[in-house]
Parts: structure tokens; C-alpha cells; sequence
């Protein structure tokens, strides 16, 4: 499980966990032995088989969060550790209604992404890299940030890529 989220669930009360682009389904499945109640989404259906092979304890599904079908307020928590730098900018847009509107009263949101810190360049292609002001003018309006941390994606390139890790909660509108 990313060492980020770790940190920040682990006096979290049980709940309905959405692992958001879930790809092989890693994050879901370790969510899941912690006690959460986990969906796995993924627009990708070869991603979404391989992983409903892997665990029988997670909820796999397709979904685009961009045309998500998941009902209002349907979530705990949500974690992105590889979508939303994919998107483009009008592409953010809607995902941040999407993520807003399934997200409970009070959930958590738990993004990961590309830092500009991050120079490693593939013919300038791959994920968008933000600096931590951009993602704040995403999320402001809508979520209270509570933690913004420098950070790396885990994994097996080395050196490890830089990141971003913000921990949000929705905001409650009157």
C-alpha cells in the first residue's frame, strides 16, 4: 500500500473506499485487508479482469470518473494515485464534479500526483507534473486541504519519480 496513504488512514474509522483508476488493483486489494469496504474502478476492462482475478474481496468495476455511474454520495474516501495527471485541463474540471458529487458529506479525497519537481522527460510526453499552487486552485473551492506533502511514487523506477500527496476533505456547502 502507497507509504503515503498508510500514514493517513491508519486511525481511519472502516468505510466505503473508492481506489480510483485502480489499473492492477494493488492499492484496492490492500485497502481491503485493512477492513475497508473497497470499490476498484478502471476504464481500462483488461486492467479491471486481471485484477477480479487477483481479489475476490474487492468491488472491480469499469468506470470513467469523467461519465462515472457511481451514485451521489456513494464514498468514505477516494484515493488517486495516477488519474487525475492524465487528464487535460477541461478533462480536471469535470472530474472534480464527479469526485465532489460521490464523495459523502466530510469525506476524504487522497490524491497523488506528478510534481513539477519531477525532471525525468519522455519526449515531453506522460503525466502532467503540477506544482503544489495549481492543485490547491483545483481543489480550494470545494475541499479543505489538510495536508500537502513532497513525496515520490513507490514502485520499481528508479530513481523513484517525485510527487505530490494531498489529503482533502469535502467541503460541506450550506
Amino acid at each position: 500500500l502507497d507509504l503515503d496513504l498508510v500514514e493517513e488512514i491508519q486511525f481511519l474509522k472502516k468505510g466505503e473506499f473508492l481506489d480510483l483508476g485502480t489499473g492492477p488493483g494493488t492499492q484496492a486489494i490492500e485497502l481491503a485487508k485493512r477492513g475497508f469496504n473497497v470499490t476498484g474502478s478502471d476504464v481500462s476492462s483488461a486492467a479491471i479482469e486481471k485484477a477480479k482475478l487477483l481479489s475476490s474481496s474487492v468491488n472491480f468495476i469499469i468506470d470513467n470518473i469523467l461519465n462515472s455511474k457511481f451514485q451521489d454520495n456513494s464514498f468514505d474516501y477516494i484515493l488517486d494515485r495516477g488519474c487525475f495527471h492524465v487528464l487535460s485541463d477541461v478533462e480536471r474540471i469535470t472530474y472534480l464534479h464527479q469526485t465532489k458529487r460521490i464523495l459523502k458529506k466530510n469525506g476524504m479525497f487522497f490524491l497523488k500526483c506528478m510534481s513539477k519537481e519531477e525532471k525525468i522527460l519522455v519526449n515531453d510526453k506522460g503525466p502532467h507534473k503540477f506544482n503544489k499552487k495549481e492543485i490547491i486552485g483545483y481543489f480550494e473551492n470545494d475541499f479543505n486541504i489538510e495536508k500537502i506533502k513532497n513525496t515520490v511514487y513507490y514502485g520499481t523506477l528508479e530513481p523513484l519519480p517525485k510527487a505530490l500527496f494531498f489529503v482533502m476533505k469535502k467541503l460541506v456547502k450550506l
